[in-house]
């Protein structure tokens, strides 16, 4: 049945002559360029009776348009909450008598909580429609750049300024020269700020999370209503030359889930895009903004055709006599989108004509011509009497989701009658979408689709501005719940949370491996310290082979990791053995192992092991010494990485990696007294590669991590102090600058593991490296034996942006 509406780059839009009616009780498969989405059905309804009041005490009109505010959204069980913003359009009104309320423009905030019940066998009922509720928690009023608040009177031929665009004005009451604003569309950032798209101009305009004016998208002069060579907004009389068609506006808006375009369509052809029969206005226009620089651009950077279904009007069979006008847009990705159309009949009509079509219809823009900036964006027509030009490709287009199906909707009491129409008919005006996800792990696709409808305010006990009306009869706002798989669709709120929380993840990651790499030389290079301090005419370190043990602990971290904040704990263990090889040259071998953990602000947090090894070699003259240690880990392991992913969710992972570490070291010594005074200069170089990884735990915010090359070199130069005059004690003082010579930083590809979309994938900078920061400690040493000797020695790390950082390490030497 799908496959027989279908229409996929196809010249000619969808033509229904009867009613489009789906019986599928289950799911629908719909392939569309090389994946398959999935339609699994109603799942839920709500309902708010049309005699709700909103936070203003005026009826409630939603939902011309919602969105969610995704950070608030929650799975508990088999339920879910969040915060739900609604936006009605301009009050109650009658356009044929006349008659538009000073209604002001505001948005409706809600608590939405919902239960699925795809198994529902409820009657026909108002009462039926009960897996969501719907609780008001206020709302947002929207105010002009000069703080009043905007009407929906309809402007005639009124007009006002403001940052710098000519805009539809209100011209009679108390509300004369304030902006007339018929809102249709919504769109929140993740920021709280807003869009809000309007029929009157058509205008777009953008809004501050508190709800006042910030800017005005520029719209093609295609779009702008022209009678008589002027600008006319009014909703009444129909332009005389060009330009949008009465109540025929920016119907539909949404932000592509990366935040950087926006993308608004017509909600039916242009007056000089269309012929004189109402089938005649199909091909509308796609408009897409790059957003990214400035949040209201002069001009569309792409602009495209959409071909709209048309049908007939009464489903007699008969050629189509009406276009299937869109209502509301959700962006799935850069080039794909969910476009909702539909007919004009159902309950709010008065009409007893039957329901004909209404459905939600997947979009791709790939391929299509753009038309943006061209001669189509004055009054040259695209598609002169209705027909496109020869030349234009539109865009591709199918249906997702048939919303007439009666065996669904009767599940949860309700029908497509309309002779006659009863409170549970299917009401005229779908006219809202929003995306919100299932949060299911064996399903990480899937999403639920929430469509709502615009109920005109019709209510017997209507109240406007104070003043009551009875519109004739009731009709409900209505939210309707599907549940669709989605593979192309990027969560634009799962997305941001990757791009802020995996750059910390692979920090830590990277830094744990340098740790590593580090620790490999760490213990190697407190022991031969202690040779060197211990090497004297008298003393007995250094002159014969010996065996050794050495441990450190690590606490917070060494500036290798960028000095982020964090807590981290690693303790560490080595072994080794060495020789003296023709009078001053020593070399020897060393293993070792250890772990850790590491705590992070905001929930990231990972434990680490590994097994080390090391080779060193060296010189120790009376005159000076130089030291070589090459060691590093084959296999570092990293399990229990856990980061706080979107909607209170943890992605969970276990990944390994290898590690190098090279060291050098030079230092001359002079004897002044008991005092042994070394200056000394250092190289390390410090690298390795975490292996990538996938988390699970997070459902469709699970991330993919391609892996990480990370590397830091460091030079140092400072100073050792050693005192030979305590007996069998050495203290030692050592400090040092180190300053950076390698790279800062790293860069690591991440994505959402489960979506098909390049827009899921996404290059992060992952910094690691201070320029430069200090290093101070102290020793202690002594000999328990000839033969046994010990050491003492305690760090400081000073100038990491975490503050300070500092460990302690410990030995025993046995000589032969």
């Amino acid at each position: 049945m799908i496959a027989a509406f279908a229409v996929v780059g196809a010249a000619s839009a969808q033509e229904i002559r009867t009613p489009n009616i789906s019986r599928v009780a289950g799911a629908v498969s719909v392939p569309f360029n090389g994946s398959t989405n999935v339609n699994q059905g109603l799942q839920g309804v709500g309902r708010l009776s049309a005699d709700t009041r909103d936070f203003l005490g005026d009826s409630l009109g939603s939902f011309s348009s919602l969105a969610m505010d995704l950070s608030t959204w929650r799975r508990t069980g088999g339920s879910y909450q969040g915060t739900l913003y609604t936006l009605p359009d301009r009050g109650y009104n009658n356009p044929d008598g006349g008659l538009f309320s000073d209604y002001a423009g505001r948005l409706n905030r809600f608590t939405l909580s919902f239960t699925p019940d795809p198994g529902a066998n409820l009657p026909q009922s108002t009462a039926s429609q009960r897996q969501i509720t719907l609780t008001q928690t206020g709302g947002i009023v929207l105010t002009d750049a000069r703080g009043q608040r905007f009407s929906g009177l309809d402007p005639g031929a009124g007009s006002t300024t403001q940052l710098g665009a000519v805009l539809p004005s209100a011209t009679t009451g108390p509300s004369a020269g304030r902006i007339s604003l018929d809102a249709e569309g919504l769109v929140r950032k993740l920021d709280g700020s807003f869009y809000v798209s309007d029929e009157y101009g058509p205008n777009v305009y953008y809004f501050s999370a508190a709800g006042q004016l910030q800017g005005v998208i520029g719209i093609p002069a295609a779009l702008q209503p022209r009678t008589d060579g002027r600008l006319n907004f009014n909703s009444t009389t129909p332009p005389t030359e060009s330009g949008r068609r009465n109540n025929q506006g920016l119907e539909g808006i949404a932000l592509t889930p990366d935040g950087r375009g926006l993308v608004t369509i017509l909600q039916s052809a242009t007056m000089q895009d269309s012929g004189a029969g109402q089938e005649q206005r199909a091909n509308t226009r796609i408009l897409y903004y790059d957003v990214s620089r400035t949040p209201t651009p002069g001009a569309p950077t792409r602009e495209y055709v959409l071909q709209l279904p048309t049908y007939k009007q009464n489903g007699n069979g008969g050629a189509p006599n009406r276009t299937a006008a869109q209502s509301e847009m959700l962006a799935l990705n850069d080039t794909q989108f969910l476009v909702l159309a539909r007919d004009s009949n159902g309950l709010g009509t008065g009409s007893t004509t039957p329901i004909v079509y209404k459905s939600v219809l997947l979009v791709d823009t790939a391929g299509a011509t753009n038309i943006a900036g061209t001669a189509y964006d004055g009054v040259t027509p695209i598609a002169p009497g209705g027909v496109l030009r020869a030349g234009i490709t539109p865009v591709q287009t199918t249906e997702a989701v048939n919303l007439l199906n009666p065996v669904q909707l009767g599940r949860f009491g309700m029908n497509l009658n309309t002779d006659p129409a009863t409170q549970t008919t299917m009401p005229e005006k779908l006219e809202a979408m929003g995306l919100v996800p299932a949060l299911s792990e064996k399903a990480p696709n899937d999403y639920f689709l929430l469509v709502g409808n615009d109920n005109d305010f019709l209510s017997r006990k209507g109240v406007i501005n104070g003043r009551s009306y009875d519109a004739g009869l009731n009709n409900d706002n209505l939210l309707l719940a599907y549940r669709l798989t989605l593979p192309t669709y990027v969560d634009p709120y799962a997305l941001a949370v990757m791009k802020q929380t995996a750059p910390v993840v692979l920090q830590s990651l990277g830094g744990g491996l340098l740790g590593v790499a580090a620790s490999a030389t760490r213990s190697v290079q407190d022991h031969l310290s202690a040779l060197r301090r211990g090497t004297g005419s008298a003393g007995p370190w250094g002159r014969a082979g010996g065996a050794w043990i050495g441990g450190d602990v690590v606490f917070a971290d060494q500036p290798r990791s960028g000095g982020a904040e964090l807590d981290r704990t690693v303790a560490q263990g080595s072994a080794g053995i060495d020789l003296p090889i023709d009078g001053p040259w020593r070399a020897g071998i060393a293993i070792g192992g250890g772990g850790g953990s590491l705590r992070r602000a905001g929930g990231v947090r990972q434990d680490q092991s590994a097994f080390t090894a090391a080779a060193y070699a060296g010189y120790y003259g009376p005159g000076f010494y130089a030291q070589g240690i090459v060691g590093g880990a084959p296999v570092v392991n990293f399990d229990r990485i856990h980061r706080p992913a979107a909607y209170g969710l943890t992605g969970t992972g276990r990944t390994s990696g290898r590690a190098l570490a090279l060291d050098a070291e030079l230092g001359v010594p002079f004897a002044i007294a008991d005092v042994r005074l070394t200056p000394f200069a250092g190289f390390t170089h410090l690298s390795g590669q975490v292996e990538g990884f996938t988390e699970s735990g997070a459902a469709g915010n699970n991330l993919a991590y391609r892996g990480l090359a990370v590397a830091q070199d460091t030079a140092r130069f400072g100073l050792e102090l050693a005192f030979s005059g305590w007996g069998d004690l050495i203290p030692a003082l050592r400090v040092a600058y180190n300053l950076a010579t390698g790279p800062a930083g790293s860069s690591a590809a991440v994505r959402l593991a489960s979506v098909e979309n390049a827009m899921a994938s996404a290059s992060v900078a992952v910094p690691f490296l201070r320029s430069d920061f200090v290093t101070a400690g102290a020793g202690l040493q002594g000999n328990l034996t000839d033969q046994l000797g010990w050491r003492l020695d305690y760090q400081a790390a000073i100038g990491t942006r975490a503050g300070l950082s500092h460990g302690l390490t410990a030995g025993l030497r046995y000589q032969w």
